[in-house]
């Protein structure tokens, strides 16, 4: 799995970039990639199959020039900027990747990043669907898409994350992951730095894990 370098582009800019190529990987015409984004702003990303309106306070949005997207991967809706460390990974389906195997695509790519956290006396683990946790607080969220014959599993790293901002664009979801007990964003959710970790601490761990 190899690094490759990105432009600074817009949020809605690098969604479209990791659409190309997870094409360009599933064709063959370019060999398995990792990537981080670089980019300027910030905005509200949802997921390819949810309702906007039931998961983001769009009036807010609205007056705060806030935009929101859709990608083109399943998974929840997120708030990013500069806070966040957001991360694609792309690989041809086949073995170990089975189509349809959502699951085991995110056990596959993640289960090296939690084992070196672990090393690192962060107790990070997977909880499903997707995303990972620390002392039950989440830290990241993913998704996924297989298309093209490869698999896409992305998603974004809380390093330093304006938490109120997260609270204020988006809605307490009515459907979310049975760890998350209900509680409010700022007492769910855990932004790195508070284990001393940073921006290219954590990239560092991110290509620790999947250069090979």
């Amino acid at each position: 799995m190899r690094l490759i370098g990105s432009k600074k582009l817009t949020i809605e800019e690098n969604i479209t970039l990791d659409k190309k190529l997870l094409e360009q990987v599933g064709k063959g015409e370019i060999s398995p990639l990792f990537r981080f984004y670089n980019f300027s702003g910030e905005a509200v990303v949802a997921g390819v199959a949810q309702n906007v309106e039931d998961y983001v306070n769009v009036e807010q949005c609205k007056k705060d020039n806030v935009p929101i997207l859709k990608r083109f991967s399943g998974g929840g809706t997120v708030f990013i900027s500069k806070g966040s460390l957001v991360y694609s990974i792309i690989d041809k389906l086949g073995v170990p990747l089975k189509r349809f195997d959502v699951r085991g695509a995110y056990q596959h790519f993640l289960s090296s990043v939690i084992d070196i956290f672990c090393r690192l006396k962060i107790p990070a683990e997977f909880h499903k669907p997707c995303d990972i946790a620390v002392n039950n607080r989440k830290i990241t969220g993913n998704a996924q898409a297989q298309k093209f014959g490869a698999v896409i599993v992305h998603g974004s790293f809380l390093i330093n994350e304006d938490i109120k901002k997260i609270s204020k664009y988006l809605k307490h979801p009515e459907e979310a992951p049975e760890y998350r007990a209900d509680r409010p964003h700022k007492e769910f959710l855990c932004n790195l730095s508070e284990f001393g970790l940073t921006y290219e601490k954590t990239k560092e761990i991110l290509k620790q894990a999947w250069e090979n």
